[in-house]
C-alpha cells in the first residue's frame, strides 16, 4: 500500500509557471488584460518613435516599424493563445480575429469568461494574480469605464447642442 506524501495534500494544485513569450501555459483574465494593455502601450510609444525615425530616414523608419509590428503581433498571439488555453480552447480560435464581428465576440469572451478550474488539457492552472496585476487591472478597468462615460457624455452633449441649435433656428 503506497504511503501518502507528507509534503503535498491532494487538494493542493501545482500552478503553471508564467511565460509571456511562450505559446504553452495558461493565463487568467486579469493577467491577460494587463499584459495586453502593457504591450499595446509599448507599441504606441515605439510607434511614435518610429514616426519620428521616418522623418530622419524613411528606410530606417519603415524597417523599424515593420519589425516592431511583427514583434507586437507575435507577442499578442502568444498571450492570446495562453488565454484561450485557460478557457480549454485551442489557440487556432485566434483565427476568428480575422473575421469581422467574430473578432469582437472572441475578444469579449476572452476578457469576461473565467478559465477552467484546475488542470485542463493545456496544463496546470495559472498562479494567483499578484497584487500588481490586480491593481493594474482595476486601473485599466477604471479608465475603460471613464472613457465610456466621457464618450457617452460627449455624444449626449453633441445631441443636446444639435437640438438647441435646431430649436433656436426653428428647423426642428
Amino acid at each position: 500500500m503506497p504511503e501518502p506524501s507528507l509534503g503535498n495534500t491532494p487538494s493542493e494544485t501545482p500552478f503553471a509557471t508564467l511565460d509571456p513569450l511562450g505559446f504553452d501555459g495558461r493565463i487568467g483574465r486579469l493577467r491577460f488584460l494587463v499584459w495586453s494593455t502593457v504591450i499595446t502601450l509599448i507599441a504606441i510609444v515605439t510607434g511614435v518613435l518610429v514616426l519620428l525615425a521616418v522623418n530622419v530616414s524613411p528606410t530606417l523608419g519603415i524597417t523599424c516599424g515593420a519589425t516592431l509590428a511583427i514583434a507586437y503581433a507575435f507577442i499578442s498571439l502568444r498571450i492570446g493563445a495562453q488565454r484561450l488555453h485557460d478557457l480549454n480552447w485551442s489557440a487556432w480560435m485566434l483565427l476568428l480575429h480575422l473575421v469581422p464581428m467574430a473578432n469582437l465576440v472572441l475578444a469579449v469572451m476572452m476578457l469576461l469568461m473565467p478559465g477552467t478550474e484546475g488542470p485542463n488539457k493545456y496544463g496546470p492552472p495559472p498562479p494567483p494574480n499578484s497584487r500588481s496585476v490586480t491593481i493594474g487591472a482595476w486601473i485599466i478597468i477604471f479608465f475603460i469605464g471613464l472613457s465610456l462615460f466621457v464618450m457617452a457624455a460627449l455624444f449626449a452633449l453633441g445631441l443636446m447642442a444639435t437640438l438647441i441649435n435646431a430649436a433656436t433656428s426653428n428647423t426642428l
